[in-house]
């Protein structure tokens, strides 16, 4: 009985200091307890009986539980003109701040978009109809983006076609690492009925300059060099190319986008075409899948006659447009 006395006292002095101990609950709901030694905006350090020392970053900490206060370090005796004597330094294990998550990457897959645009009116004395089908496939890497339009109309006035038009555009442009530069290439094909060239090919490359990133603003410019080629006379046209995107994003769910591409002759200075166009698009679905759009290109040729086909081109239009 006189060894079972000390066994015993040991078990309750345990359990007083463990229940005694302070607290320290870590973001995600672990608890460690021990002895809070010291405490700083940063950090607070605990002895643990099993782990020792530890150092434990703030962003970590959930709560600080104690039921002691936090001892104030000891001041080193002194005997006599003796130096103080140096305590040991207690080893400490510091759990720092998790890192932030990185950021997130393009997923790398393609999106796609359908738009279409219908109008249309009869009377007795004249009819009028007009179509719009426009379509998209995206496609973005850390290293690379992919971006290919189609977009074709089609207008009868009284069952007589006046407008008969489709444009490919394909878009490579070429990141580089840690810098607003880029590079691309572009290729166009054009059909139009009713202009003397009929069909009209071109492709082009140069360095593009990301001048603002990121909402609400974004604005791209570039700046490049290629030919154009039209099939019906054979003829190749070199050509400079300048141009802009631009895209502004005025809430969550609308935003408005402007492109420009001007083709100046290179050979006879002061002939050159543009393509100008603006859009608007709002969301109608919930998930912004489904959209309503609205906007206008304008297509400008110097080299066409007034007199001859019509030089400038302007074309209205309002849809609806779905991404999947």
């Amino acid at each position: 009985m006189r060894k079972a006395l000390p066994l015993a006292f040991i078990v309750a002095a345990s359990a007083v200091s463990t229940l005694s101990a302070d607290e320290i609950r870590l973001v995600g709901g672990d608890v460690l307890k021990g002895t809070v030694v010291s405490e700083t905006e940063t950090a607070v350090t605990i002895d643990h009986a099993a782990l020792g020392r530890i150092e434990i970053a703030r962003d970590r900490i959930a709560e600080v539980v104690k039921t002691t206060p936090t001892p104030p370090p000891a001041a080193p005796a002194v005997v006599g003109d003796a130096a103080p004597a140096e305590e040991p330094a207690v080893p400490v294990a510091v759990l720092p701040a998790p890192l932030p998550p990185p950021p997130a990457g393009p997923d790398e897959s393609w999106k796609f978009s359908l738009s279409l645009g219908f109008t249309g009116s009869e009377n007795e004395t004249q009819s009028n109809w007009d179509v719009r089908l426009a379509g998209s496939a995206k496609r973005a890497t850390e290293s690379d983006r992919t971006t290919l339009t189609a977009e074709y109309y089609f207008n009868t006035v009284n069952s007589t076609n006046t407008d008969n038009n489709l444009l490919l555009t394909g878009l490579e442009e070429f990141l580089f690492k840690d810098s607003k530069w880029e590079a691309f290439i572009k290729g166009t094909y054009q059909y139009d009925e009713f202009q003397s060239w009929e069909q009209r090919a071109g492709l082009y490359a140069g360095p593009a300059y990301r001048l603002f990133e990121g909402e609400p603003l974004e604005l791209k410019l570039r700046a490049g060099a290629g030919a154009s080629y039209e099939f019906a006379d054979g003829t190749w046209t070199p050509e400079l190319l300048f141009g802009n995107d631009l895209v502004w994003t005025i809430d969550e769910r609308s935003k408005l986008t402007q492109g420009l591409d001007f083709y100046p002759d290179i050979d006879n200075l002061g002939e050159y075409r543009l393509i100008f166009r603006l859009d608007y698009e709002i969301a109608l679905s919930p998930k912004g899948d489904l959209k309503g759009t609205a906007g206008i290109r304008d297509e400008y040729d110097s080299y066409v006659e007034p007199s001859e086909d019509s030089s400038n081109d302007l074309k209205v239009y309002a849809g609806v447009k779905v991404e999947f």
